[in-house]
């Protein structure tokens, strides 16, 4: 099936790649913390879940400011 894009559409990769994170915050996988940060943040005021968000794209959103800003977590859920 053909995603946005014409890509194909795989889910999330498992662990994610700076590349697949800087594409869920639409900056460059070269981008600075501090726009990380800003981007991060910004998203996060729009996708909040205690503001309607989804909890599974804040999740996403966070774990891409992580693997950006060097500081990957390891999934409790594993």
């Amino acid at each position: 099936m053909a995603g946005i894009g014409g890509g194909v559409d795989k889910g999330f990769e498992d662990p994610m790649s700076r590349t697949e994170a800087a594409k869920i915050l639409g900056i460059s996988a070269s981008a600075d913390k501090d726009t990380v940060a800003k981007v991060h943040r910004k998203l996060m005021i729009l996708n909040h879940p205690d503001r309607g968000g989804s909890p599974y794209l804040a999740s996403k959103v966070n774990e891409a400011k992580d693997v950006l800003s060097g500081k990957m977590r390891s999934n409790p859920f594993r």
